[in-house]
């Protein structure tokens, strides 16, 4: 994966004031270089110029009692940089540069989101909980992404109670004595259409799982007790496509998302009264390169942030996603 373009800026004879002045005061991603290129500390600051000023021993006195950030001057020997033009190009451009230097699995600040599963072309579906590393197999029958284990069995308990599929995952031969099903208490207070007691025809059954994985995979119109469980941008991932828009200081950049990937090199500036002409210019083109945005995107949609997220329904006109984008 290849990041963004950064400024680099040496740091000669040991001059931190002289590097400071071709630092801008704006808000990016800056990186504190080693003598031999590599990577010592990776920020996105409100303020390049000053939290560059702090790494290198040149920023304000800390206050009172507060212990100082370690001066990385002694040891430094270049600043890359770059400038972003919204907050979410800044927090695109740090999570592209911290996927060349940090692997996922050491990111403490970052937690992969879960999906659920269920495929109605089973001859028994149930709703299981899947890890981010099922993508790598197949994004056929998974629903999401949920931010949490915890949260993706919420949403399955609340399926359940509007679909009343088995919760069990045991194989088994359908028969009306079957010991293994009149012994279940699922069966018997009847929150299972027990398909193992030959209570409902596999065919049946299956039309139930199937109405479930369409309630789950529809982003729109959702039962409302299922949209509490669900969050809005959570849905079918095969095929899913959404847009991002954030505001710059005089425009909007509108940035496709193609089944978890956010492809910056499709990114659209625009005003409100053109995003119709824009969405419409958009090529839904997956990356060169796959990969999985979601592990740092579903903080950013759960957290505090300017930017817009809707999805993209299939068959969707440009006018109508510019509406919901731009007016909710």
């Amino acid at each position: 994966m290849s990041g963004p373009r950064l400024n680099r800026v040496p740091l000669e004879g040991g001059d931190v004031p002289a590097l400071l002045a071709r630092l801008p005061t704006a808000p990016g991603v800056a990186q504190v270089l080693g003598p031999e290129g590599q990577s010592l500390l990776i920020g996105r600051p409100a303020n390049v110029r000053r939290w560059v000023a702090a790494q290198l021993g040149a920023g304000k006195a800390p206050k009172k009692g507060m212990r100082p950030p370690t001066n990385l001057a002694p040891i430094t020997g270049a600043v890359a940089y770059v400038a972003a033009s919204s907050p979410f190009a800044q927090r695109l451009a740090f999570e592209r540069v911290m996927a060349l230097h940090v692997p996922l699995s050491k990111r403490r600040d970052l937690k992969p989101p879960v999906y659920i599963h269920l495929d109605p072309g089973a001859r028994f579906p149930r709703l299981t909980v899947r890890p981010s590393a099922a993508l790598a197999t197949s994004r056929e029958h998974l629903f999401g992404p949920i931010r949490s284990r915890q949260a993706a069995q919420a949403a399955i308990e609340g399926l359940h109670k509007l679909f009343p599929l088995r919760p069990c995952d045991y194989a088994f031969e359908p028969a009306t004595d079957l010991a293994l099903g009149l012994g279940c208490v699922f069966a018997q207070v009847g929150t299972c259409a027990a398909p193992c007691l030959v209570r409902v025809s596999e065919d049946a059954y299956r039309n139930l799982a199937a109405r479930a994985a369409a309630a789950l995979g529809s982003r729109e119109g959702r039962p409302p007790e299922l949209a509490a469980l669900v969050p809005p941008w959570a849905g079918a991932v095969a095929g899913a496509r959404g847009l991002i828009a954030d505001r710059t200081k005089d425009a909007i950049e509108i940035y496709p998302v193609v089944e978890g990937a956010v492809v910056e090199e499709e990114m659209t500036t625009t005003s409100a009264d053109g995003a119709s002409a824009a969405i419409a210019g958009l090529r839904w083109t997956a990356p060169s390169e796959p990969r999985d945005d979601m592990p740092w995107l579903v903080p950013w949609l759960h957290g505090k942030r300017t930017g817009v997220y809707v999805d993209v329904a299939a068959g969707e006109t440009p006018d109508r996603t510019a509406a919901r984008l731009f007016h909710g």
